[in-house]
């Protein structure tokens, strides 16, 4: 995978950042588009492109959820506009959630937005429990199930975002 190997770091959900850091400072350094003020136009282009892949690479590499997401997505395991099944469970216990963010529109309520926003965090630390072990992992070679299962558990993270967004409005 591109970015793990730009960054000479191995393809896992755990990654060091300070050797992160260290590494993007070098690869910065090195492609700084001012180094190559002097060169021809292709090289110019050639240190803008690279500058922005190391800008986004460190972005992605540096934040769990966005590295989950690139592993996922350059192993074919999620593909975009995806229309993923969610369990009937799941959706259950995100339906009375909305409900409830519904009926609080109409009548604002802290001490039940608090009970909503644990509800909501006891859910997502219930699912994170099921994939917890992979985010320990400093070299990460999954199977298939274990990609279906990190999959499952990036679907529900994602909806339990929205859902958290709308607490926050």
């Amino acid at each position: 995978m591109y970015y793990f190997e730009l960054f000479d770091t191995p393809i896992s959900l755990v990654v060091d950042k300070s050797a992160l850091l260290k590494k993007y400072y070098t690869l910065s350094k090195e492609y700084h588009p001012d180094n190559f003020s002097l060169g021809n136009e292709l090289a110019q282009e050639q240190a803008l492109n690279m500058s922005a892949k190391i800008n986004e690479a460190k972005k992605i590499l540096d934040n769990n959820y966005k590295r989950l997401e690139y592993i996922l997505r350059e192993t074919n395991t999620i593909i975009p506009d995806e229309k993923y099944v969610l369990s009937p469970q799941f959706l259950g216990e995100m339906m009375d959630i909305n409900e409830q963010l519904i009926e609080l529109e109409f009548e604002k309520n802290e001490a039940d937005l608090l009970k909503i926003s644990a509800e909501l965090a006891s859910i997502e630390a219930s699912i994170f429990t099921t994939v917890q072990s992979f985010f320990t992992l400093s070299n990460f070679e999954a199977s298939t199930s274990d990609y279906l299962l990190l999959k499952d558990f990036y679907y529900k993270k994602k909806y339990i975002d929205r859902v958290k967004e709308k607490l926050e409005k």
